[in-house]
């Protein structure tokens, strides 16, 4: 219990340093929000890739990894923040934001569920 504790703290920390990093050099290129969105993509598509790829890994790389790195990395709080601001300024955007991410996660949840087993064929 407390191994696995310690290794959701050192793996969220770690996804956390990231997401910070990915949304700093986001928003000195681009529009601000893409930050999160690409962030809970990426997230997405790893987790799924990972779910299938470390399903024979050991438990403590399952719960560094993807609870804690993958989670630290990934955020709803900051999506629902981004979606609030956008709305404030433009309901279209809002909606299309929301829509992207949503849709977005989930089939790059699924591509990277497909190529993990097609890699491990």
């Amino acid at each position: 219990m407390l191994i696995n504790g310690l290794l959701v703290f050192l793996g969220g920390g770690i996804g956390s340093l990231f997401r910070y990093l990915v949304n700093l050099i986001i928003q000195i290129y681009t529009f601000n929000h893409i930050g999160t969105l690409l962030v809970n993509t990426i997230g997405s598509f790893l987790f799924g890739f990972f779910l299938i790829f470390a399903k024979d890994k050991s438990e403590y790389f399952n719960i560094f990894f993807l609870a804690g790195v993958l989670g630290g990395f990934t955020t709803f709080s900051q999506f629902s923040y981004d979606v609030i601001n956008l709305q404030n300024e433009s309901n279209l955007q809002s909606i299309i934001y929301l829509l992207l991410s949503i849709l977005l996660s989930v089939l790059l949840a699924f591509a990277g569920m497909i190529l993990a087993n097609r890699i491990l064929k």
